[in-house]
């Protein structure tokens, strides 16, 4: 039986010879990976629907391993975030913490709400500074940790590993 959410692509992870698993947080279920088959080839159709930090509405089917995308369309492609250097590296330093941070499907409205008014922020061009701001303290509270006096070593220290994207963004805002 079929299935429709729509959530942001938060990564993608090259999966044999052309297929890709693809993490995304949705609306419906939260956090998913699921198999793009077949979209590491020039042809495919869904290819362009499944690229990093787009919101999409998917088809998604029940499979053995992995449920698999049997259709796909773009809702908003964030055209700023993906053309600004700062917005894409803040964009790729949220999808690590979320990937890390969230074990998997359970819907959190709250969670969404603020993933996809970040993305919002980033394309709309607002202050990075403040909007990762914003990120990290309404994550924190969101995931009922409340304030913390350092976010990044705090998340670091829970989820006992480092948030590589972290150093590459502090050298660009």
């Amino acid at each position: 039986m079929l299935y429709k959410s729509q959530g942001i692509i938060i990564k993608r992870t090259n999966w044999g010879e052309f297929d890709k698993l693809i993490t995304i947080y949705t609306k419906e279920f939260g956090k998913l990976v699921i198999k793009g088959k077949s979209i590491r080839k020039n042809q495919s159709k869904l290819k362009g629907h499944l690229e990093l930090f787009l919101l999409t509405h998917l088809m998604i089917a029940p499979g053995k391993k992995f449920d698999i995308i049997t259709g796909a369309e773009t809702i908003e492609s964030f055209p700023r975030l993906h053309q600004d250097l700062p917005s894409l590296y803040t964009a790729i330093y949220f999808s690590e913490i979320l990937d890390k941070l969230i074990a998997g499907p359970e819907r959190d409205e709250n969670l969404w709400q603020l993933i996809s008014n970040s993305f919002q922020d980033l394309d709309s061009g607002n202050d990075i500074k403040e909007t990762i701001k914003n990120f990290e303290n309404s994550l924190l509270q969101v995931l009922g940790y409340g304030q913390q006096k350092n976010f990044i070593d705090f998340i670091q220290e829970l989820i006992n590993s480092e948030i590589r994207s972290y150093q590459q963004l502090k050298k660009i805002i």
